[in-house]
């Protein structure tokens, strides 16, 4: 049994005639006359009685019909459910972003982006690059943003953005005044990130190919708890520019000018994820946004 003979049989019934039908299917009248008669051969019995008035279902008709039309309800219903759930899959945006960028950047890209699509629903992981490897290449998030330009594995990647490794310590330290070289950065306490994070990896590998070794005397989770160690001057570390604006402002950080590490944000991508019409534009805006960012700096 079809369900197309069904609705075609119920819309027959109800507007009492086949061309009431038709119209209401927006369907040629010989198109929902063979529906009628494809369900008919298939019931072996007639359903509808046919005059020059129109149609009326028979007594084996008013049966079918009564239980053609339950399911079709329940067919409908069924619909309404599964046009909502695309339309909030479609609506919704998920992303993954290594900590630097999902602490400082992503709140302004998204705030962006929900100007020009208010209707969006965003769901940022912020954690390390390992981690964000992790959900990208599992599939859990079908692309994310991490810190460095290196990708190893099958992900698709594209480089964003440009961004600069500084020296940063407390506003009284002699560095402020005097500068920093190279040599010098292992005559004071060093804090690092985590295992895993981005940031310490892109640190790691350009200080070993300098000959640098670190003091390292602490190791923190995330750049705001490295910033609040260096304002009670426990040491120094090197911070992405974008992440202290507002303390460089207020007075509560200073950069140490003499050594930097350039480095890269890059948007990766699994390639067997696909992405929902939402996510799509968000991959595009951030791609839009940084080429514009790139362009106004050269």
């Amino acid at each position: 049994m079809k369900l197309r003979s069904l609705q075609a049989f119920c819309a027959a019934v109800e507007e009492g005639s086949v061309s009431g039908a038709a119209q209401r299917m927006y369907l040629s009248q010989p198109s929902v006359s063979e529906r009628l008669a494809e369900l008919e051969r298939e019931a072996r019995v007639p359903l509808l009685k046919r005059s020059r008035r129109g149609v009326e279902p028979t007594e084996h008709g008013r049966l079918l019909y009564e239980q053609a039309r339950r399911a079709l309800d329940e067919v409908e219903g069924v619909e309404e459910v599964l046009h909502t759930l695309r339309g909030r899959r479609d609506s919704r945006l998920y992303v993954a972003a290594s900590s630097t960028l999902g602490e400082h950047l992503f709140p302004v890209w998204l705030r962006g982006f929900r100007e020009r699509e208010p209707g969006v629903l965003p769901e940022l992981f912020v954690g390390n690059t390992r981690e964000v490897l992790s959900l990208v290449g599992r599939g859990t998030v079908a692309f994310g943003v991490i810190e460095g330009g290196e990708v190893r594995g099958t992900f698709e990647s594209v480089p964003l953005l440009e961004d600069e490794l500084v020296v940063v310590v407390a506003p009284g330290h002699p560095w402020v005044r005097e500068g920093v070289e190279a040599g010098k950065l292992g005559s004071e306490p060093f804090i690092s990130r985590e295992k895993g994070s981005g940031t310490r990896e892109v640190i790691e590998r350009a200080v070993s190919e300098m000959g640098i070794v670190l003091d390292v005397r602490m190791e923190l989770g995330s750049t705001g708890a490295i910033k609040e160690a260096i304002e009670a001057g426990l040491g120094f570390s090197l911070l992405s520019r974008e992440t202290i604006r507002l303390e460089i402002e207020a007075g509560h950080l200073a950069v140490a000018e003499g050594f930097s590490i350039p480095r890269r944000f890059t948007m990766i991508r699994n390639p067997s994820a696909e992405l929902n019409p939402t996510e799509r534009k968000f991959f595009e805006y951030l791609l839009g946004l940084c080429r514009r960012d790139l362009s106004q700096r050269v």
